[in-house]
């Protein structure tokens, strides 16, 4: 089973799902595997998704169930879904008393998990716009364009965690006073796709899309928490200089920074490549800045410029990619077409 079309799926969405209506009460044995990876994958999405099983796995079992139309509906989906060989599950008559509370029991639960699950602060970012935000203990964190940063509304009270989707440098603050004994609310934890970092505090850069990502280590330590190639969870330490970047049950290759400078250039607006392919520069136009580029032949995405472009402006890096790869290019408003 797929699970990739559930990424954008309120936690209605999942309820109202007959294709994840029939996952949760059959489980079979690849759909399972394939559910736990989608879980590692999406972090954030995931506490959505398993509210949402457990919510259909609670309803399912309750015995009895109010005349509600909705509630007689998602029963009839879900019983409807066993399978043959399982007993059928009759619709009981009991007190009137027994209804009500099992109305109240599902009522109950669903508003846990609501607050559970969203009771979270957001901050994005539309394209083309770039935003520093300070977090309840102090830290910032400026969002490139077309990002986004979440944490929990009582942020602090426990383990500081955010999720990033998008481009990110953080400025975390420093609470903790020996680094051997880290107590569990002076942890930062960062998540972003299959991969979490751990910070004491720093500051570093992270770039998490199209299930790839990115790390930066300008200041202070992290601990990164990655799949590995055989599928094992792994840990890698990252020093001042460092550079890793991983897709999802990749190899993590680790780099020196060349230039610290060039790692947050974006803040400041400029468009900073070294020795970068035409499709890397294409991504940046396209994720960050909004731009929808169009190329005649797929093959020009293996051009690259060698050496570096430090440019302000899209208009002064397309004029470079014009002369340099000996492109035709051409704009409308954001539209950007790329012949050979």
């Amino acid at each position: 089973m797929d699970f990739s079309g559930f990424t954008d799926y309120t936690f209605e969405d999942f309820l109202n799902d007959d294709v994840f209506l029939a996952f949760v009460v059959e489980q079979n044995a690849s759909d399972v595997l394939a559910w736990e990876k989608f879980k590692a994958a999406h972090p954030f999405k995931s506490k959505v998704a398993v509210a949402a099983f457990e919510t259909i796995s609670t309803y399912r079992q309750q015995k009895v169930f109010s005349n509600e139309e909705a509630q007689q509906s998602l029963f009839e989906k879900i019983s409807g879904s066993i399978t043959a060989g399982e007993p059928k599950i009759k619709k009981l008559s009991f007190l009137p008393f027994f209804r009500v509370a099992a109305v109240f029991a599902v009522v109950v639960l669903s508003a846990v998990f609501y607050f559970k699950l969203w009771n979270k602060d957001a901050v994005k970012t539309d394209y083309g716009m770039i935003k520093t935000i300070t977090l309840p203990d102090g830290s910032e964190v400026t969002l490139n364009g077309n990002s986004k940063i979440s944490y929990a509304a009582d942020f602090g009270d426990g383990p500081r965690e955010v999720w990033i989707d998008g481009e990110a440098l953080f400025k975390v603050k420093h609470l903790n006073i020996d680094t051997n004994q880290i107590q569990p609310a002076e942890k930062f934890v960062v998540h972003c796709g299959d991969m979490n970092i751990e910070v004491l505090g720093t500051t570093f850069n992270v770039k998490s899309r199209h299930e790839k990502t990115s790390v930066g280590l300008l200041t202070g330590k992290i601990r990164v928490d990655y799949d590995g190639d055989d599928k094992n969870r792994k840990q890698f330490v990252m020093k001042p200089g460092d550079l890793i970047k991983y897709a999802g049950e990749s190899k993590l290759i680790h780099q020196k920074i060349v230039n610290p400078k060039h790692l947050t250039a974006w803040i400041n607006r400029q468009l900073v490549f070294q020795n970068a392919s035409l499709e890397e520069m294409i991504e940046v136009l396209q994720d960050d800045l909004g731009y929808e580029v169009v190329l005649n032949d797929r093959k020009l995405n293996e051009l690259s410029v060698e050496g570096e472009i430090n440019v302000g402006s899209v208009k002064e890096l397309l004029q470079i990619l014009s002369t340099t790869l000996h492109l035709n290019i051409k704009t409308n408003n954001k539209k950007i077409t790329i012949n050979q």
